[in-house]
């Protein structure tokens, strides 16, 4: 067989285009194809155990749904004793933990009483301890380290008022609560990551139902709690586009904030942003091929996963879309 020179600069276009191409899919947001599907929804929570994803809670009583990165299956779980929005999700040893969440419908929903415990191996749901009645309040940040969950900031009735910036710390081992610090900012629809031993507050609002201003007002500051002296600061340079309903993740000692909701009535965020730690700087980051608000961000496998969420501000379309990206394409490019 004879090779042209035609023949090689075919060969060589279609060389490039894989480059670029395979490039584009590890530096951009990708939309992935499951073999089934999940139950949408929104202010849920989203979150790895093991080496699995579970999309758990959302406004109705919804069963866990369990992904497998792997298979890029789903699979349902046990539904929720209760339901369970509002909240975000952590990790204590053997259970995914939900504290801080509220229970029933807009705009008058009530702060649940109790934490409640998932088993992703045993498929099962646990009632776990109360909070103290004077200390309840819903969509408040929950973050675990050790064996003590942090609970920051919520509101105390549904969306209607009752904005703080309470924070309490549960230990799991002697079923005791404590009263810490107030944070710097009352806020509810936010999200914290843990970086080393300091508790980054992002995003979040102080949503007043009662006076028309469910949405309007966004919280940019950003909040660092030490956990060993008990003491905040405040961030000087604050979140680009303040949002809530916001998903955050950290690694090493950079977070990013991923989509949100504001007073935009026509669509959720999509924007990405990362904050480094060391440098005190925000950096723009690829955006979600759509916006979504009201879910969670986990890694698996290299990769930043996010599922489900609202498409718009408030609940509805509730979606049924899976995003990836590579990991090193947010965490490891300064640009």
């Amino acid at each position: 067989m004879k090779i042209t020179h035609s023949t090689l600069s075919l060969v060589a276009l279609f060389v490039s285009l894989f480059v670029v191409l395979n490039a584009t899919a590890t530096t951009t947001w990708q939309q992935i194809a499951t073999s089934n599907s999940f139950s949408a929804r929104h202010e849920a929570g989203f979150i790895k155990f093991e080496d699995k994803g579970y999309l758990i809670g959302g406004r109705g009583i919804k069963a866990v749904d369990e992904f497998d990165p792997n298979l890029l299956m789903w699979r349902p779980l046990q539904e929720s004793p209760i339901e369970l929005h509002h909240f975000q999700p952590s990790v204590w040893k053997n259970k995914i933990v939900i504290a801080g969440a509220l229970t029933g419908a807009y705009p008058a929903e009530t702060p649940v009483e109790n934490i409640y415990y998932f088993y992703p191996n045993e498929n099962k749901w646990e009632k776990g301890p109360a909070i103290p009645p004077a200390r309840l309040r819903g969509s408040a940040v929950a973050v675990v380290k050790n064996d003590s969950l942090y609970l920051i900031g919520g509101i105390t009735n549904g969306h209607l008022d009752g904005n703080v910036n309470w924070v309490d710390r549960y230990d799991f081992m002697t079923n005791t609560w404590t009263i810490l610090n107030d944070a710097p900012h009352a806020r509810d629809h936010a999200q914290a990551a843990l970086i080393n031993n300091h508790i980054y507050v992002a995003g979040g609002r102080r949503t007043l139902g009662k006076h028309n201003q469910v949405f309007e007002l966004v919280e940019g500051k950003l909040d660092v709690f030490n956990i060993e002296t008990n003491q905040w600061q405040v961030v000087r340079n604050e979140l680009p586009i303040p949002r809530a309903g916001i998903a955050i993740f950290a690694h090493q000692n950079k977070l990013i904030v991923v989509g949100g909701e504001s007073a935009d009535p026509n669509k959720a965020h999509e924007e990405v942003h990362l904050f480094d730690s060391q440098s005190k700087q925000w950096l723009k980051k690829p955006s979600l091929i759509q916006g979504r608000h009201g879910s969670g961000v986990i890694e698996a496998n290299g990769y930043l996963w996010i599922a489900s969420g609202s498409g718009m501000q408030g609940g509805s379309p509730e979606l049924n879309s899976v995003e990836r990206i590579k990991l090193d394409a947010i965490f490891n490019n300064d640009k």
